[in-house]
């Protein structure tokens, strides 16, 4: 099911001013920014020696859909776990409890993603991500 954590997502008050910093004191090279429309979402990916960071600056924190990925608050967000057989893996999370979050899977950064609460951790956000090849 998993094949290897891809990105620890990081909520933002302003990516710029904490890309400055991710950059700069920590040494990650930022390799994309992008922006996503429908949900008012400014995204810049970092890699450094093999280790994938997305600084996520929401600027509509108000909207259903941010606020179920808990976007509206500052601070570790998620953790998405590549894997194989996106279905399957889908299937076994949702048979064990966890609720797959409105609006996914869909399209995402760097393949399909869908996110879920697992049941043991409300305050949890799983993401998981079928790599477009």
């Amino acid at each position: 099911m998993i094949k290897k954590v891809d990105h620890i997502g990081i909520v933002v008050k302003d990516l710029d001013s904490s890309l400055e910093i991710y950059s700069k004191e920590l040494g990650f090279e930022c390799v994309e920014i992008r922006e996503i429309q429908e949900v008012e979402l400014r995204i810049a990916v970092l890699q450094a020696k093999g280790i994938g960071i997305e600084l996520l600056q929401y600027r509509n924190p108000e909207m259903e859909m941010v606020k179920a990925l808990r976007g509206n608050l500052e601070g570790l967000n998620h953790i998405c776990y590549e894997v194989e057989g996106f279905d399957d893996a889908m299937k076994r999370l949702m048979e064990n409890g966890s609720k797959l979050i409105e609006g996914f899977p869909r399209k995402g950064v760097h393949g399909r993603i869908a996110f879920f609460i697992p049941p043991h951790s409300p305050e949890e956000r799983i993401e998981i991500l079928e790599v477009k090849t």
